[in-house]
């Protein structure tokens, strides 16, 4: 487990995010980004509060994860 502090984020621009930030208990969205290694960051609604999260990502190309 290694935690990434408001310094990585600050320094590190988002590739894509969705487009609206809702109480919701899935959210679906669809990039297109060129290759390169990603970071994918799910996140509760409410600040400081668990939860576990199933990630699905699909790929039109092989993709190594």
């Amino acid at each position: 487990n290694v935690h990434l502090d408001r310094n990585f984020f600050v320094r590190h621009a988002s590739a894509a995010r969705s487009e609206t930030f809702i109480n919701l208990r899935e959210v679906c969205s669809r990039f297109c980004l060129p290759p390169g290694e990603y970071l994918i960051v799910p996140s509760t609604f409410e600040p400081n509060k668990d939860g576990d999260f199933c990630v699905r990502v699909f790929s039109e190309k092989q993709a190594e994860f």
